[in-house]
């Protein structure tokens, strides 16, 4: 792998005959799709910014231990040498959906004195927002011609674009690849070294273990916890209902199913009772049985999975369901009776 002296010299180096290459890819990419007053939008730098034409050069290190892009300069960097392969949305900490970037990476062969044609050589990759975005410029070409009772397909999106209009094509980075990007936010660009698709950089920021998936282990890796879930990945039970989140979210794949509770939430059916079991209130408030209080209880043991086992057992009321018999009482109100009453399995 290169030193950080080296490679620094070869990205600046780099820096030259990339930074005319960006400037040819922002003609190929705007030129014809946009009138002039909309290309510096499209571009995401800013007027002022683009006249200081400013750069970052991210280095393979930097890109090893985790760094941040910084939004709205020109940034360069350079992928380390032995890398495995790596998405871009992991590569830059799935941050596509709501940012908007574009960048373009050249081929490791590439040589800038050769003369590449009518044809850009490596890929360009935009994120999903800036697509979006790109969409929406296209559909308000269509606006003359088509109307609510006429809808457009995507053959006459096509059409309305010029030959030039720069395409998504890249979404699996390789090692010892240099590439340029855009931003408009700051994007946490790193590796993902135990494949929970968290980079280095995301893992710096939550304080997780970037050798470990699953840092809290409680059965979800800390990229969906993250990303998905948005549960704390340095806590198993992150709602606090004596649940932990692995057993909340069964199948572990970052989502709320519809028979799964949610790991946010301490009552998921809203019925008054934990979905796990927990200490809750103060018995003189809650509890109707005066012996519980005499004992010098400030606080009593209830939920409706008691043995946190995340099924329905028996003499358990469902967590998802407000009223487990569908009879328009509420789980919590039967519980009330049921203490009221003198229970002691309630």
């Amino acid at each position: 792998m290169l030193n950080t002296h080296t490679s620094l010299r070869l990205l600046k180096w780099t820096t030259v005959s990339l930074g005319a290459l960006c400037l040819v890819i922002v003609g190929y990419a705007f030129m014809g799709y946009a009138p002039p007053s909309t290309l510096l939008e499209g571009r995401l730098l800013p007027k002022e910014t683009m006249q200081e034409n400013r750069w970052q050069v991210i280095t393979e290190q930097e890109v090893l231990s985790g760094a941040t892009i910084a939004p709205d300069i020109n940034v360069l960097f350079k992928l380390p040498e032995g890398m495995e392969q790596i998405t871009r949305e992991v590569l830059l900490g799935m941050r596509g959906r709501t940012v908007r970037y574009w960048g373009y990476c050249l081929p490791n062969e590439y040589e800038p004195s050769v003369e590449f044609g009518d044809r850009l050589p490596g890929k360009v990759f935009l994120s999903e927002a800036e697509r979006e975005y790109r969409t929406q410029q296209q559909i308000a070409r269509l606006h003359d011609r088509f109307s609510p009772f006429k809808e457009y397909t995507e053959s006459d999106l096509n059409e309305v674009l010029p030959d030039t209009y720069i395409r998504h094509e890249l979404d699996l980075f390789e090692s010892e690849t240099t590439c340029y990007i855009m931003a408009e936010a700051p994007l946490p660009i790193g590796l993902d070294e135990d494949g929970d698709e968290a980079n280095t950089q995301v893992e710096n920021e939550y304080g997780t273990d970037q050798t470990n998936p699953d840092t809290d282990e409680d059965g979800v890796s800390d990229g969906r916890e993250i990303f998905f879930l948005h549960t704390n990945p340095e806590l198993r039970d992150t709602d606090g209902d004596g649940l932990i989140d692995g057993i909340e979210d069964a199948n572990h794949n970052g989502r709320v199913g519809a028979d799964e509770t949610d790991p946010n939430k301490w009552d998921t059916d809203r019925d008054g009772l934990p979905d796990g079991y927990m200490k809750m209130g103060k018995c003189e408030l809650i509890e109707k049985n005066s012996t519980a209080c005499s004992e010098g209880r400030r606080s009593i043991m209830r939920g409706e999975d008691k043995n946190l086992n995340g099924m329905v057992d028996e003499n358990e009321s469902d967590p998802r369901k407000w009223s487990t018999a569908g009879d328009g009482i509420s789980d919590w109100q039967k519980y009330e009776l049921c203490i009221f009453n003198g229970g002691t399995d309630c």
